[in-house]
C-alpha cells in the first residue's frame, strides 16, 4: 500500500464491501472486530498509473453515500495519506496496521510477528499487499505455485508488494480469527475468471471453507475469504450474495 493509492477505485471497492459485510445492522457479521494489515511501502515507480483511477464517482454514485463523501473529501486535499481512511471512521471496530514492510528477509519476519501480535484479538483479518499472494504461474496447466517466504523472498523483485503462502497460514491460525481476507490483484497469466477458479480450488484444498468475490471496474481484483468453519462461511455467503445482487455491475461472486 502506498499513499498515492488512497481513495482510488480499489479503496472504494474494499470499503464498500467491508462496510456492507461488517458495518451494517442487517448483516450477520455486523460488529466483528477487524484488523486491516496494510503492506505499507514507499514505492519504486512513481511514473505508472497506479492510484490514478479516481474518476469512478459518477459511475458508482449512490452505492454508499458516506463512503463517497469521505473519499471525495480525501481526493480534494493536497496530499493523500493512508491514515486518513482510518480517521474517516469508515469501519467500526477496526484497527489499522501501518508499519512499513522491510525489504530484508530477517526484518520481514520481525514485521510479520508484530503484525500477528497486532491482529491477535481480531475476528476478521484483512491483508492488503499491492499485488496479493506471491504466485508462480503455470500457463499450460492454468494453475499456480504458492511461493513461501523463506524459499522465494529474494526471488521477487518487489517482495514487499506480496504476501507469501506461509504468512497467510500464520494469519489464518490466529486464535480468535473467524475470517482471513486476502486481496489478490489478477495478472495476465490466463483469463481472470480462470485464475479465480484455479486459486479457489487450491485454497479450498488448504483451508476448506473459502469463497471469493471479484471487483470488476478498471483493473479487476479479487478478495478471497478464508473461513474457520462452515457456519461462518454460510453466514458470509448469504451476505455476499445479497451484495452481488445489489451491485452486480461491479461485483461477481465465486463459490
Amino acid at each position: 500500500m502506498q499513499d498515492r493509492y488512497v481513495a482510488d477505485v480499489g479503496d472504494f471497492g474494499k470499503f464498500q464491501l467491508f462496510r456492507y459485510l461488517f458495518n451494517h445492522q442487517e448483516s450477520p457479521l455486523d460488529g466483528k472486530a477487524l484488523a486491516q494489515i496494510w503492506f505499507m511501502h514507499k514505492g519504486e515507480d512513481e511514473t505508472n498509473n497506479d492510484g490514478r483511477h479516481i474518476d469512478y464517482f459518477e459511475r458508482m454514485m449512490g452505492t454508499d453515500e458516506y463512503l463517497e463523501y469521505s473519499l471525495m473529501d480525501i481526493l480534494m486535499r493536497d496530499k493523500r495519506e493512508v491514515t486518513e481512511l482510518e480517521e474517516m471512521k469508515l469501519l467500526k471496530n477496526a484497527i489499522f496496521y501501518y508499519n512499513e514492510v522491510p525489504k530484508a528477509l530477517e526484518d520481514r519476519y520481525l514485521w510479520l510477528n508484530n503484525a500477528l501480535t497486532f491482529a491477535s484479538k481480531s475476528q476478521i483479518v484483512a491483508v492488503a499487499p499491492d499485488n496479493g499472494m506471491a504466485l508462480k504461474c503455470n500457463r499450460a496447466d492454468k494453475c499456480f505455485e504458492y511461493l513461501t517466504l523463506n524459499d522465494h523472498y529474494q526471488q521477487k523483485v518487489y517482495p514487499h508488494k506480496y504476501i507469501f503462502a506461509d504468512e497467510v497460514s500464520y494469519f489464518y491460525r490466529l486464535p480468535y480469527l473467524e475470517i482471513c481476507i486476502v486481496y489478490q490483484h489478477l495478472s495476465r497469466c490466463f483469463s481472470h475468471d480462470e485464475q479465480i477458479e484455479s486459486l479457489l480450488v487450491s485454497l479450498k484444498d488448504e483451508y476448506r471453507h473459502v469463497i471469493a468475490i471479484k471487483h470488476k471496474p478498471y483493473s479487476p481484483r479479487v478478495f478471497f475469504f478464508l473461513c474457520k468453519s462452515d457456519i461462518i462461511l454460510d453466514a458470509l455467503k448469504l451476505r455476499l450474495k445479497e451484495f452481488e445482487n445489489s451491485f452486480n455491475e461491479f461485483w461477481q461472486l465465486f463459490e
